[in-house]
């Protein structure tokens, strides 16, 4: 896989992990203190500039009430 494709793999689901989260109507302090991390770097993942964890993509999934293959498929569909 190359960089430029990671990266942008990388984008997708942070903007998938945005979209989701704006429709449960909640921001990044309260999702980041659901999920025992700091607001920063939900923001970086939410970039595309960080990748989570699994655990942490499980994590994720749970609290967006949204199953973690639609979060991690590539759909194509834009989120941003």
């Amino acid at each position: 896989m190359t960089e430029v494709l990671l990266h942008e793999k990388t984008r997708q689901l942070g903007a998938k992990i945005k979209y989701y989260r704006t429709l449960e109507g909640i921001n990044q302090t309260i999702l980041a203190n659901k999920l025992g991390i700091t607001y920063q770097h939900l923001s970086r993942i939410e970039c595309g500039k960080q990748v989570p964890r699994l655990l942490l993509l499980i994590a994720l999934a749970e609290e967006l009430h949204v199953d973690l293959a639609e979060l991690v498929s590539d759909d194509r569909q834009l989120y941003y």
